[in-house]
């Protein structure tokens, strides 16, 4: 319970790409003009902050999750998008449990990015499209190690392991190396090298 409560605290106070934390997220207002519509909700929200609300239950947790992993921005996190799946992405995001006003969500295979930051992410979007929504969280605490810690027979350790997907081209390493957030950009370039190049463009 200690280890769940820790987690919400941190989701509450994560920030990512300059949006809210979740616990604001809520006050939002709605646009009372008609927006031209992006490629999917998800991708409209991040463009400009402003979501249609949904009243909470089952189902409608499962549509916005299917939004977020089918954006633009879940086909460079998500391994059941091709591209993702070419540099080794294997992970997934996925409903577990509603119990009135928190979700449990399940995360399984290996990201590319941060566990916290595709966690944070579904949070703020959930949190934005569901505002009675109080707490995410994960089944299974081990579900946000990016590392695993294997140990010997007196519990030493002697070895970790990294769960994350393989740094393709290495811009990941040096990004942590410049001490910059490699999750701001994600592992493909945008600029003129695309797909598979090592051009470091943080933003």
């Amino acid at each position: 319970m200690m280890r769940s409560q820790t987690l919400v605290l941190f989701l509450i106070s994560y920030c990512v790409n300059g949006f809210v934390p979740i616990h604001l997220s809520s006050s939002w207002s709605r646009r009372g003009e008609e927006g031209t519509a992006l490629q999917n909700n998800y991708d409209d929200w991040r463009s400009d902050a402003a979501a249609d609300t949904m009243h909470l239950d089952e189902e409608n947790v499962k549509q916005c999750l299917e939004e977020f992993v089918d954006s633009d921005y879940g086909q460079s996190m998500f391994g059941c998008h091709e591209r993702a799946a070419s540099i080794g992405i294997t992970g997934n995001i996925e409903f577990a449990e509603l119990c009135g006003p928190e979700i449990t969500l399940s995360l399984q295979g290996e990201f590319w990015h941060k566990r916290s930051t595709v966690l944070g992410r579904a949070a703020m979007w959930l949190n934005a499209r569901m505002p009675e929504i109080a707490d995410v969280i994960v089944s299974d605490y081990e579900d946000m190690q990016d590392f695993e810690e294997i140990t010997d027979d007196f519990g030493e350790v002697v070895f970790r392991q990294d769960k994350r997907s393989p740094d393709y081209n290495g811009d990941r390493e040096t990004m942590e190396y410049q001490g910059l957030d490699p999750d701001m950009r994600g592992p493909f370039p945008q600029g003129a090298m695309g797909m598979g190049g090592s051009m470091i463009n943080p933003m």
